[in-house]
């Protein structure tokens, strides 16, 4: 499942992203925001490179309550997780280098 992008639910997210046994990075997003869409094909070009992550989509819009719970309160919204938990985050757009050495770093926990 590595390497790929998953769109995620508040019903998926706990098994995509929770429980997951490797590095996972998370794009909290909304279809309205520009930026999101300007980082989403970085994101999916930086995780497709490193294929000991994934991506993970979630549309705050349908997820509240999950962007509530991970204090989300500015778009877009990259988390890395680890083992369960947030352990690395940016907020707004980024350069490409950037995008590509945050999802590598995280890949390399692996």
């Amino acid at each position: 499942m590595t390497g790929k992008t998953i769109e995620a639910t508040t019903e998926t997210f706990d098994d995509l992203v929770v429980k997951a046994d490797h590095p996972v990075i998370v794009d909290f997003y909304a279809d309205w925001c520009g930026p999101c869409r300007m980082l989403a094909p970085y994101l999916q070009k930086a995780v497709a490179a490193n294929p000991s992550v994934t991506l993970v989509k979630l549309n705050v819009d349908d997820a509240a309550e999950l962007a509530g719970k991970y204090r989300i309160t500015a778009l877009p919204t990259v988390s890395a997780f680890n083992d369960g938990k947030v352990v690395d985050q940016f907020v707004g757009m980024r350069n490409g280098q950037q995008i590509e050495a945050f999802v590598k770093k995280h890949a390399e926990l692996a």
